[in-house]
């Protein structure tokens, strides 16, 4: 939470609505309790069941999410009622309430001050409870509240008064906190009447997030623990009390002997601010996070504070993420952060987090899936490594499909297109998906929940089409639109046996259609609730008012934005093999699909270009192939043209005048060059590459853009620089590369060597160089560089299995920082399948005789693919 971001605060503001269609009809809320057992393990007081919560952080109260809520005027408690709502929607039970009352409720003794964000945490506090949402609150953050956007400013509270390193130590300090814990569990809710101390929703309390931990003094650690302890007792609130512990393994001991009942964890396994989205497989960098299994943490409950794939979009995660969770015996995990409906189109809350139901539906799903994972999976079970781990009990994860999916007798729930089959569809009581299935054929992109009400009759939610319109991990603005809703009707095909092929589809939220009769198990859906009956029409007022934890008919969706059409280039790269055909792919944002989409391509040099038909390959994605007579060796450029109706073609973004008009806009162009297959494959690119490197962090190295050979070259400068007398064993340095082995996959058998242009700056400088495969296992070689510049070529015979490095570098710096090769690979038999190579890694380690580097600066220029 204390990563570096930027944000454009703008006075001319755009306002997406978020409005429930129907007055919501929420269920009661539920009243039971937690306890611990004698074997440390968090049960249900009523029914003795062990607990297992799945959620997010919610930051609305307090801090950037509360003023990003106002960038886009935003009414915040109705945005937490609708927020909630999709919550709820998707199966969540647990939320974790970072509350920055140490900045922004307090004053510099830490006494307790009532303002718009006390009200709104109470506000959010009571509708979570409706909403049967379980909440850890974390009372005391210790990062700024004015971060990014207002750092210039002071929010008055005493974490203002004192550095946050003193927060344990100074006995000033720790009154102030002692004071603001006794005030704020002593704080009467004024909407639910009841103290902040008793309130039901709340069942755990994080003392303080993210520490300045001071694990070599014990008795100092556990005195400060347990001062924070007492003030929350002496309200007398008995909730669970819990300590971090990712920040620093050795508060093991300080925390065992506190008064707290257990460990609070956190992890990002994609590490944080990449600054885009990050590409390749990172099932591997989610096998195992075994601090949680150590034998220190016996009898204690275990919770994950705050977790995320940051910077990703992919849907296979989060299910892997809960499945190591509950590897670690972990009961409550929250993933940090969700967008509010308002700012997500923009993704303005945090940077490198980005999740929405209704604007990120393919995660949105992923975490459904997570959900039940958490609840279904037994604790500390193990399911072994990647990529034998990617069947786990009824759940399965895919990178090379895209996927995440749940199948049971009762439930089926997909993320990403699938082929699997129900064992029975004629027993699903449960079914929601993002894509389509067996089950349901759907070409929207947003999600869509069934809930089986009784025999013959459903309840059916569609959500709006969700179409990425730019990097959403990107500096985020106010005025950029990064992800765009658009409302269609689509047809919609449902093989569930119990409603057969003729059921009754009535529209419920928006009612404003009258019913209609499915056709061979087809309608055409918009938007919005319906119940879908076998017997034919429904009385509405003979049904139960809730299904699960919404009303029957409820319904929040966002107003779409008003945005221009736009046209994104998916595919291809920039280069291509001569002879060879390429497949052109973009996406064709628009409230109405085109008549017509032209792909218009030209030799550079030549006037005419020429015309290749677009077909719809799924929603908003249109395709073509360009066959290989058409490709010689050169560069050629194109664009895209669009047409609509009876209206000329035009070229979103791009000129208004035709290709091959004497005034066309030849800057606008996309271009591709087509090379012979033996040309060496250029995996390293300095200007282009630098700022998506990933280093090491601790110690490490940094990366940095330099002048190259000649003063038009550049090169990209890797320093590592020893600090005192710790140093660790290794500094890597990786840039993802998959993108760039596919352009040559069909050649690779031709492949012969790596050849590096590069310098140092003391003579004889090692400088191992690794291949990195999907699956992680690695091939690694040493080259040697001198002072001047120089090209060496490494053959690819002498690269040797290794290990490779797991980078970007997961948060805290977990154990699992080596990728071993993956199971039945790297034997004396094996070698490298360069067709799966993602990542190139650059590392400085220790020599053999374990004497850790000096201070090294490596400048490479150019790293080449050779071929024969």
């Amino acid at each position: 939470m204390n990563a570096k971001f930027s944000l454009l605060v703008s006075m001319m503001l755009l306002c997406v609505s978020a409005t429930p269609v129907l007055a919501q009809q929420v269920p009661p809320a539920p009243s039971h309790s937690v306890k611990l057992d004698e074997k440390g393990v968090m049960r249900w007081s009523d029914s003795n069941d062990e607990v297992a919560l799945f959620g997010v952080n919610y930051c609305l109260p307090s801090a950037c999410d509360y003023r990003a809520a106002g960038y886009v005027h935003a009414d915040r408690k109705k945005l937490i009622d609708v927020d909630l709502a999709h919550l709820a929607r998707m199966g969540m039970d647990g939320l974790r309430l970072s509350f920055w009352g140490d900045f922004e409720n307090s004053d510099a003794d830490g006494n307790l001050i009532a303002n718009d964000h006390l009200d709104l945490m109470d506000y959010l506090v009571f509708r979570a409870h409706e909403r049967g949402l379980s909440i850890l609150l974390s009372p005391i953050v210790a990062h700024s509240s004015q971060w990014p956007d207002l750092m210039r400013e002071k929010a008055g509270g005493f974490a203002e008064r004192f550095e946050k390193s003193v927060l344990g130590t100074d006995p000033k300090a720790i009154a102030a906190q002692a004071n603001y814990l006794r005030q704020l569990m002593r704080h009467v809710n004024p909407y639910t009447g009841v103290a902040i101390k008793d309130e039901p929703a709340i069942q755990f309390i994080e003392l303080i997030n993210e520490p300045w931990q001071h694990s070599k003094d014990v008795e100092g650690s556990v005195a400060y623990i347990n001062a924070l302890a007492d003030a929350v007792r002496e309200s007398n609130c008995d909730k669970l009390l819990f300590f971090n512990l990712s920040q620093d393994w050795a508060m093991a001991r300080p925390i065992n002997l506190s008064q707290v009942h257990g460990y609070t964890f956190g992890w990002y396994p994609t590490a944080l601010v990449g600054g885009h989205t990050r590409k390749g497989n990172f099932l591997r960098s989610v096998d195992r996070y075994d601090e949680m299994r150590s034998e220190d943490l016996a009898n204690h409950p275990r919770v994950v504070y705050e977790f995320d794939a940051a910077d990703t979009m992919t849907p296979y995660l989060y299910p892997a993420m809960a499945r190591t969770f509950r590897s670690g015996g972990v009961q409550f995990a929250a993933m940090f952060s969700y967008d509010m409906l308002d700012t997500a189109p923009y993704n303005l809350g945090w940077q490198t987090h980005y999740f929405n139901l209704v604007y990120t539906p393919k995660k949105a799903m992923s975490a459904v899936i997570a959900c039940e994972a958490m609840r279904r999976l037994p604790r500390f079970e193990t399911y072994g490594t990647y990529p034998a781990n990617t069947h786990f009990g009824d759940f399965r994860v895919s990178y090379e499909d895209d996927l995440a999916e749940l199948v049971t007798r009762d439930t089926y729930l997909n993320a990403g297109e699938t082929n699997t089959a129900a064992p029975d569809a004629a027993q699903l009581k449960q079914v929601a998906g993002c894509g389509s299935s067996p089950v349901v054929k759907y070409a929207g992109t947003g999600c869509y929940f069934f809930d089986k009400i009784s025999g013959g009759l459903w309840r059916l939610e569609v959500y709006p089409d969700s179409v990425p319109l730019s990097d959403p991990f990107e500096p985020m603005s106010v005025d950029k639109v990064v992800t765009r809703i658009i409302e269609r009707e689509r047809p919609m095909t449902i093989a569930l046996p119990d409603l057969g092929a003729a059921f009754v589809v009535r529209p419920v939220a928006p009612a404003k259609s009258p019913a209609v009769n499915a056709q061979d198990g087809t309608f055409a859906a918009r938007p919005g609730v319906y119940l879908l009956s076998k017997s034919g029409p429904i009385d509405l007022s003979v049904l139960p008012k809730t299904v699960g934890r919404v009303g029957l008919d409820e319904f929040h969706a966002p107003s779409p934005q008003d945005v221009p059409r736009s046209v994104e280039l998916l595919g291809p790269a920039t280069e291509t093999v001569a002879g060879e055909p390429i497949h052109v792919r973009v996406r064709v944002a628009d409230r109405t699909d085109p008549d017509k989409v032209t792909l218009w391509l030209r030799r550079l040099g030549e006037r005419q270009f020429r015309a290749h038909e677009m077909k719809l390959a799924r929603a908003y994605e249109y395709e073509c192939s360009v066959a290989g007579k058409d490709l010689k060796e050169g560069r050629y450029e194109y664009c895209v043209g669009v047409a609509s109706g009876a209206g000329v073609e035009t070229f979103p973004g791009r000129s208004k005048s035709q290709p091959g008009d004497w005034n066309f806009n030849d800057t606008s162009l996309w271009t591709i060059s087509a090379l012979p297959a033996t040309i060496p494959l250029r995996l390293l690119e300095p200007e282009r590459d630098f700022k998506s490197v990933s280093i090491t962090r601790a110690g490490g190295p940094t990366s940095t853009l330099t002048l190259g050979s000649s003063p038009r070259t550049s090169a990209l400068r890797i320093s590592r620089l020893v600090k005192g007398k710790w140093a660790p064993e290794d500094s890597t340095a990786a840039l993802y590369v998959g993108d760039r082995i596919r352009l040559r996959a069909g050649h690779m058998d031709k492949a012969v060597g790596i050849r590096v242009r590069g310098r140092a700056n003391a003579p004889d400088v090692p400088l191992i160089v690794t291949l990195v495969e999907q699956d992680g296992t690695s091939w690694s070689a040493t080259l040697r560089l001198g002072e001047r510049w120089g090209d060496i070529e490494l053959r690819l015979k002498d690269f040797k299995p290794a290990r490779g490095v797991m980078l970007p570098q997961a948060f805290p710096n977990l154990s699992e920082y080596w990728i071993e090769p993956a199971e039945g690979r790297g034997q004396e038999s094996d070698s490298p399948r360069l067709e799966t190579v993602e990542n190139l890694q650059f590392s400085i380690r220790t020599d053999s005789a374990g004497k850790p580097p000096t201070d090294v600066v490596i400048d490479i220029e150019d790293l080449e693919m050779t071929f024969e």
